[in-house]
């Protein structure tokens, strides 16, 4: 939102210096993302062209006497093909800097001597498409008679500041020159100076009807207005609506345009001959309708867009832009001017879908205050008559509802006082309230303006009190507890694993929590119903993400298409469902994992390293977890790919990425949630035995497709307790034992916390492990 100074002025008697406007706007209203001033260009006054003749040496050019108010002639050398005698016009006098740092010196030009230079709107800095037809090849030259040697840019409207405000969503008040006004008043208590506009009626009956047939529309006003002129607007508008951001067309469209930056309402102008008949109506549009908007566009409507029709055919979407068919142009005598209000969810979804995102349609998103739609249907009357030469007819067509209660909040000074921790007296939050319009009705019980629409709850009353009476008036005071700060037990787990994987050296990321449909179930079973955002940025960040591997694959393939392999990358975030948000770990290995360009030793990534890596963290915190084969996850290998379940529950998975998605790469992901849950329900501390272990190597073969798994479970479950860890050291494959063959060593390691076990013990129990594996999983121990 951009606003111009000049028109805050009609508003505020208090002159503002550009600095003090920028402090008082960001301390206590919003953020101002910039601010800058039109044109600042000494020595650039009126002058009068006395006489102009041709240059006796060039045809193209003129030389002219002309009169700058210091009491003689000044000679400028013109080759503008519109310059005239008896013309106002803009002369930069000698000294003068224009933009770009041309500077003015006296010159001679073609034996011609020149002293200054006319001014053409393009040499001032205008962007071509803010010059008038009639002046983008030549000076511009003041409509009206202004007085010679005056400041020519106080004569151009230009000595003005354009303040643009970062306007946060809820504050939709600030989306006009008006609220922006009240907020300033309020910072330096000063009433805002705002006249109801009055409308002289000298037509016939207004002849427009008004039928609303959607619940879209909640009011619906038009006027009629003929005799209209249609010419360049003012120059001070054109300047203030520049200063606004907004092109200057002609009179007609900028005074729309002009009450929509004044009062923050929607207006639009109709040419009423080709509107064709006197019906206005309201309605839903209909499926695949096409319709050409004022962008020469086609659109193709479907059912939830708001339509204004002539009873005949569409003529405007409602609350997004007018169409082709009814365009004001410089054939325009007769006007129908239009204002409404339109509910914002079906206006943003029409404008978004369509991509036609305006001034008019971001207000209306936002929510505009139904109470001044009819004040800005009367001052964009009330400046037709002065600018456009209109006749207005008599009385406003409406259909429309009543007026929504306005808001009442009931809060007392004690409550502000102890959010805030200020002193402040009944009296004094009253007044600081009063300020900002907002009346007290009965005790403690105050009455919301109906532009303030983001103030709807006491919490909103104590910000504005705050605001008001300055952040840095607040005394600053420590909280008062005898409690350190610390961090909960599950924030120092998430924590501690972090550091675990940045020295394992992993880099963490952090993805965006959004996916594409198609990839939502790519790494996991497929879930719940995904949770769909209603207005998504981008096709493919449409759905809440199930899983962290998407965003850490989307990782590795952007580091690979700019050269940079050999990555291991790890995230912790939460993945989204529709009644809870668990926290989950992923990480991913991508080529080498450690480069032996040093070392002399590289150790490539692979599932046994990814799966080490899982096994070690989950050795941390003393948890027990079964690998079981997995081959039905679309976005793993399904010879390489594992279910990590812990007591019956899938904790995550891990294997390698499949081929079709990426090369060489490994990756796991386990619920947090889950494996916090159970550390948390462990016991915090065991006494270690004080008796000595005994290990024992045991080497079989058996068939290939035999899972590890299963041997490990049957040793565990004959050991009768005994057995304190369990692990593979050998792997051998070869022709010796069989193609069909593999040799597994495991080392067994056995210790009672009640008593020393002897050989003999340990024997019993081996023996028993080595008859078990033999007669249940056909196992030939090797000695």
């Amino acid at each position: 939102m951009k606003v111009s100074s000049n028109m805050l002025k009609r508003y505020l008697n208090r002159n503002l210096t550009q600095d003090e406007l920028y402090k008082l706007t960001n301390e206590y209203i919003t953020e101002v993302e910039s601010v800058s001033t039109l044109l600042q260009v000494e020595n650039l006054v009126v002058g009068y062209v006395n006489s102009c003749i041709r240059h006796p040496n060039a045809d193209k050019l003129s030389v002219c006497q002309v009169d700058l108010g210091t009491g003689s002639l000044e000679q400028i050398v013109c080759g503008a093909p519109n310059v005239r005698a008896d013309s106002y016009v803009i002369v930069a006098k000698v000294g003068a800097v224009l933009p770009g740092n041309f500077e003015i010196k006296p010159v001679e030009i073609r034996g011609v001597k020149s002293n200054g230079m006319i001014c053409s709107l393009d040499e001032l800095g205008y962007g071509e498409k803010l010059i008038a037809p009639e002046y983008k090849d030549g000076i511009y030259m003041f409509d009206e008679p202004h007085e010679i040697g005056s400041n020519a840019v106080t004569a151009l409207a230009l000595d003005q500041v354009s303040l643009e405000l970062d306007v946060t969503p809820n504050r939709s008040d600030l989306l006009s020159v008006l609220g922006f006004a009240y907020d300033l008043g309020a910072a330096i208590d000063e009433k805002v100076d705002f006249k109801e506009p009055v409308v002289n009626e000298t037509g016939p009956k207004n002849p427009l009807k008004v039928t609303i047939l959607d619940e879209g529309c909640s009011r619906y006003y038009a006027r009629y207005l003929d005799n209209i002129k249609v010419k360049p607007s003012p120059i001070w508008m054109q300047a203030d609506l520049i200063a606004s951001g907004v092109r200057p067309i002609n009179n007609v469209v900028d005074i729309t345009n002009y009450v929509l930056m004044e009062l923050g309402t929607p207006l639009h102008a109709f040419d009423a001959d080709k509107f064709k008949t006197h019906e206005i109506v309201v309605k839903e549009a209909r499926d695949l309708e096409e319709v050409m908007t004022l962008d020469a566009d086609i659109r193709i409507l479907k059912k939830g867009d708001i339509v204004i029709s002539n009873g005949i055919e569409p003529v405007a979407l409602g609350g997004v832009m007018g169409l082709l068919n009814t365009m004001v142009d410089d054939s325009t005598t007769r006007v129908i001017l239009e204002a409404a209000s339109f509910d914002p969810k079906r206006v943003r979804n029409t404008s978004r879908r369509l991509d036609l995102i305006s001034d008019s349609s971001l207000r209306f998103e936002r929510g505009i205050d139904e109470v001044r739609v009819r004040t800005a249907i009367n001052r964009a009357a009330e400046l037709l008559i002065k600018y456009a030469d209109a006749r207005v007819y008599d009385g406003i067509a409406f259909s429309g509802g009543s007026f929504k209660k306005p808001e009442i909040i009931n809060i007392t000074p004690e409550e502000i006082n102890k959010v805030l921790g200020t002193t402040l007296t009944k009296q004094e939050v009253k007044d600081i309230l009063k300020r900002l319009n907002i009346i007290e009705t009965k005790a403690d019980s105050y009455l919301i303006p109906t532009y303030r629409k983001d103030l709807t709850i006491p919490a909103d009353l104590i910000e504005e009190v705050g605001r008001l009476y300055g952040y840095n008036n607040i005394p600053f005071t420590m909280p008062k507890s005898n409690k350190a700060g610390s961090y909960s037990p599950k924030q120092t787990f998430t924590n501690q694993i972090r550091k675990r994987f940045k020295y394992l050296g992993f880099n963490e990321v952090v993805n965006y929590s959004l996916c594409e449909l198609k990839d939502i179930h790519l790494y996991r079973d497929e879930g719940p119903q995904p949770l769909k955002l209603l207005y998504p940025l981008r096709d493919d960040r449409t759905y809440m993400r199930h899983s962290l591997l998407n965003g850490l694959v989307g990782n590795v393939e952007h580091h690979l298409s700019r050269q940079h392999s050999d990555l291991a990358l790890y995230e912790v975030g939460n993945v989204y469902y529709d009644d809870e948000e668990p926290l989950y770990l992923a990480a991913i290995i991508n080529g080498n994992y450690i480069n032996g360009a040093f070392t002399k030793q590289t150790i490539k990534g692979s599932f046994y390293l990814i799966k080490g890596i899982i096994e070690d963290l989950l050795k941390e915190y003393n948890v027990q977890v079964k690998y079981i084969k997995e081959s039905d996850i679309k976005g793993f290998h399904p010879g390489a790919c594992a279910r990590i379940m812990l007591k019956d529950k899938t904790l995550g998975l891990v294997g390698k990425i499949h081929p079709s998605i990426l090369d060489d790469s490994y990756a796991f992901e386990i619920n947090l949630e889950m494996l916090f849950g159970e550390v948390n329900a462990q016991e915090k501390f065991a006494a270690i035995s004080k008796y000595p272990s005994i290990s024992r190597d045991l080497a079989i073969v058996v068939d290939k497709g035999l899972e590890a798994r299963k041997i490990k479970e049957l040793i565990t479950q004959t050991t009768k307790g005994y057995l304190t860890n369990l692990e593979v050291f050998d792997l051998y494959q070869g022709d010796k034992i069989g193609a069909d063959k593999v040799s597994l060593g495991f080392r067994l390691t056995f210790n009672s916390p009640d008593k020393t076990l002897e050989n003999e013990d340990v024997d019993k129990i081996m023996k028993s492990i080595m008859f078990r594996l033999d007669k249940e999983l056909k196992a030939e121990i090797r000695q």
